[in-house]
């Protein structure tokens, strides 16, 4: 019986589900943040209206870094450094801990054979663990991503516009959510609305 993997979207790019919907939500928070802070500090540099500053971010080298998928290459060159393999000899394995976290690490590391130990990696700010396939679906992110952002005429610009004010509407519910007080500089989500 094969599984059924679910559609999933990072800021509306849809990709075959695989990782773990924290992560996913993890990644679409860091990058929408990211994006919203160059695209506020251009706006208030420069004193010009929201979407004169999104179109003087595609000029940017933080946009250029977007395009070619450098959130993602730095989230990934993470994880490849967090490889459980690594741990093998760690004197940590056996070591007494009631830190939950280190326990559910030592329960992997005594659990699972070599070949695994060097197929599996740790994301920590989720505490998730990723195989070399998830991986592999992280790298098809970002070239989903590179694709979409890749700018030539003006009907593409149209394009990347509507993802990159997506990137920037996510952000602004993820801090009316958090922050409910803190002022927005975009306001992209009083213009819609």
């Amino acid at each position: 019986m094969s599984q059924q993997i679910p559609n999933a979207t990072l800021n509306n790019l849809t990709y075959q589900a695989v990782i773990p919907q924290k992560v996913t939500d993890h990644l679409e928070e860091y990058i929408s943040q990211e994006i919203y802070v160059q695209i506020a500090v251009i706006k208030g540099k420069e004193k010009v209206s929201t979407e004169v500053a999104i179109n003087k971010y595609f000029s940017s080298n933080h946009f250029r870094d977007l395009a070619e998928g450098r959130p993602y290459d730095h989230f990934i060159e993470g994880l490849m450094d967090k490889c459980l393999g690594k741990l093998k000899n760690s004197p940590m394995r056996n070591k007494q801990t009631d830190d939950p976290t280190i326990i559910e690490l030592q329960n992997k590391l005594n659990k699972l054979s070599s070949e695994e130990l060097d197929n599996t990696y740790w994301e920590i700010e989720t505490g998730e663990f990723f195989t070399g396939e998830q991986i592999k679906e992280l790298e098809e992110m970002r070239n989903n991503l590179i694709s979409k952002l890749i700018i030539k005429e003006n009907s593409k610009k149209d394009s990347v516009l509507k993802i990159i004010t997506g990137f920037c509407k996510t952000y602004e519910k993820l801090c009316q959510k958090k922050y409910p007080e803190a002022p927005l500089p975009l306001e992209i989500l009083k213009s819609v609305n």
